[in-house]
C-alpha cells in the first residue's frame, strides 16, 4: 500500500497529470510505452540469470535463486496484466490505471535490482566495480529505452540507485565515498538526458497532432467538393432526355462549380492568411512585414519575368502564386519554443541552431500535407519551397539543406532577398533600422555569395520600388518585434 500511495499521490500525479484536456497526448505516450513494454520485460528476464551466474560462486545460492524467482513472479504479473488489459486505454481512468501500473512495477523491478546490490555486494573490489557497472548500465539503458513515461523512468532509477548508494556508503572509506559522488553525478546527468529525450518526443508528438488536425480539415474540404461533383454527375445523367432542362441544369451546375472553384480559392487564401497570422501571433510580428515581403517578391518576379534564366518559370500565374504564398515563409516558427522565439536579446549558439530549424519545420509540415493528400499540387510545392529554402544561400552556406546555385528553387531565392531586405530596414528590439542605402550595399556585397547575382541586379534596377513598398506598409505601431530573418 505504501508503494501504491507514493505512486498515486507522488511521482504519478506530480509529473504525469492526466485529465480530459491532455487525454489524447497521454494516450499516445502510454500506448508507446505499452508497445515497448514486452521488449523491456524480455531484456530484464535475459539479464537476471546473467547476474545470478556472475555471482554464483560469491553469494548464497538460495538467496540468488530466491531473488531470481521473485523477479520472474513480478514479470509474470506484468505480462498477465498487459495481455488482460492491453485494449483498455481510452478513458482518463484507464490511463491513470496504466500510469500507476507502469510506475509501480518500474519501482518494484528497480528496487529488486537495488536489493541485489545489497544482498550480493562482494568483498572483492573488482567484483564490486563489476556489480556497480551492471547497475549503471541498467539505469542508462532504462533511460534511453523509455523516454516516453517519466514516472516509470524516475521510479526505476530511484529503485536501483538508492539501495546501491546506501550499500556502498556502508563501506565508509574514501574510495567508496568517491564512487558515491560519481554515482550522484551520473544520476543528475542521466535524469537530464531523460528529460531532453522526453521533450524531443513530446515536441514530435504535438507536431504530429497539429499536422493531423490541419490535414483533417483539408481532407474534409476535398471530400465535400468530391461529393458535390458526384451529385452533379447524377443529376446530369437523370436529365439527359430533356435537352432544354439539361442545358439549364448544366448552366446552373456550371455556375455552382464556378462558385465552388471561387470558394476553394477563397479557402486557399483564408488558409494562407490563417497560417501566417498564426506565425505572426507566435512571433509578435506585425502583418505589415507580410505585406512588405510579398510585394517585394512580386516586384522582383515581375522585373525578372523576361530574363532568359527565369522566363520559363515566372509566368503570370506563377508570379501571382508567389505573391499569395510569400506570407507562409516563416510558418515553421510555430514550432519554435517561446523562450527562443520571443527572447529580446541575442541568441546563444545553441538557441540559434534551434531557431534555424523553423525552415525545416515549415517545409516538412507542408510536405506532410502533400504526402497525405497524394496529389501533385503547384500550390503546395511553391509553399514548401518558400518555407524550406528561404534561408539557403547561393554559395551553399545556408540552411537547412545547404543548397547552392540553381539547385535552390526560384521562389526561395526571391524570398531570400526580400526577407533579408525587410529584416535590415526594420527596427528590432535588438537593433535599429538601417538606411536603405546601407542595406543596398550589404545586398550588393552578398551578390554571388548569399544571393543569385541576377536577382541582385534586378533588385538594384527597381530598388526604389522597394523604398515605396516599405513606406506604404511601414510599421506605425510601436509593438515589440522578434527576430524575422534568423
Amino acid at each position: 500500500m505504501g508503494i501504491v500511495a507514493i505512486c498515486q499521490f507522488g511521482i504519478c500525479n506530480a509529473i504525469f497529470r492526466i485529465d480530459d484536456a491532455n487525454l489524447a497526448v497521454r494516450i499516445e505516450q502510454l500506448r508507446t510505452r505499452m508497445a515497448m513494454y514486452p521488449s523491456l520485460i524480455i531484456s530484464q528476464v535475459a539479464l537476471e540469470p546473467f547476474l545470478v551466474m556472475l555471482f554464483w560462486e560469491r553469494a548464497s545460492h538460495s538467496e540468488l535463486l530466491a531473488w531470481l524467482g521473485m523477479m520472474y513472479v513480478i514479470h509474470s504479473v506484468e505480462m498477465i496484466q498487459l495481455f488482460r488489459r492491453r485494449d483498455e486505454l481510452q478513458t482518463v481512468d484507464q490511463c491513470r490505471w496504466w500510469n500507476k501500473h507502469f510506475t509501480i512495477f518500474a519501482l518494484l523491478v528497480g528496487a529488486m535490482w537495488g536489493m541485489a546490490v545489497v544482498l550480493f555486494f562482494p568483498d572483492d573490489l573488482a567484483y564490486q566495480s563489476l556489480l556497480i557497472c551492471v547497475m549503471v548500465g541498467l539505469v542508462a539503458g532504462g533511460v534511453t529505452m523509455n523516454p516516453v513515461h517519466p514516472p516509470a523512468l524516475y521510479a526505476y532509477l530511484l529503485g536501483i540507485l538508492i539501495p546501491m548508494i546506501g550499500r556502498i556508503a556502508m563501506e565508509n572509506d574514501a574510495l567508496h565515498w568517491l564512487l558515491i559522488a560519481m554515482l550522484l553525478l551520473f544520476s543528475v546527468v542521466i535524469v537530464m538526458a531523460g528529460r531532453e529525450l522526453n521533450k524531443t518526443f513530446m515536441l514530435s508528438l504535438n507536431q504530429r497532432f497539429e499536422n493531423s488536425d490541419l490535414l483533417k480539415k483539408v481532407s474534409e474540404q476535398k471530400k465535400a467538393l468530391e461529393q458535390a461533383h458526384r451529385r452533379l454527375e447524377l443529376v446530369n445523367a437523370a436529365l439527359q432526355d430533356d435537352s432544354t432542362k439539361l442545358e439549364l441544369l448544366v448552366q446552373d451546375r456550371t455556375l455552382e462549380l464556378r462558385q465552388r472553384t471561387d470558394e476553394i480559392e477563397i479557402i486557399k487564401q483564408t488558409t494562407i492568411l490563417a497560417l501566417s497570422s498564426l506565425a505572426e501571433t507566435r512571433d509578435n510580428e506585425t502583418g505589415n512585414h507580410i505585406q512588405r515581403t510579398q510585394n517585394y517578391v512580386y516586384s522582383l518576379a515581375t522585373r525578372l519575368r523576361d530574363h532568359s534564366r527565369f522566363k520559363s518559370y515566372l509566368t503570370i500565374e506563377n508570379i501571382e502564386l508567389l505573391y499569395k504564398l510569400a506570407p507562409l515563409h516563416d510558418i515553421g516558427k510555430v514550432g519554435i519554443p517561446d523562450r527562443i522565439l520571443l527572447k529580446p536579446g541575442k541568441l546563444t549558439p545553441e538557441e540559434f541552431e534551434i531557431m534555424k530549424t523553423h525552415a525545416a519545420l515549415g517545409g516538412n509540415a507542408i510536405a506532410a500535407a502533400e504526402s497525405r493528400l497524394n496529389v501533385k499540387s503547384a500550390f503546395l510545392q511553391v509553399a514548401r519551397e518558400i518555407a524550406l529554402g528561404h534561408h539557403e544561400k547561393w554559395d551553399g552556406s545556408g540552411y537547412p539543406l545547404g543548397l547552392s546555385g540553381d539547385d535552390i528553387p526560384i521562389p526561395a531565392r526571391l524570398m531570400a532577398l526580400a526577407d533579408v531586405y525587410d529584416a535590415l530596414i526594420s527596427r528590432r528590439v535588438y537593433k535599429e533600422a538601417m538606411r536603405h542605402e546601407d542595406v543596398v550595399d550589404i545586398i550588393v556585397e552578398g551578390r554571388g555569395k548569399h544571393f543569385d547575382p541576377d536577382i541582385v541586379d534586378a533588385f538594384i534596377a527597381i530598388q526604389y520600388e522597394f523604398v515605396e513598398i516599405a513606406e506604404k506598409y511601414s510599421d506605425l505601431a510601436a509593438a515589440p518585434e522578434s527576430r524575422l530573418a534568423a
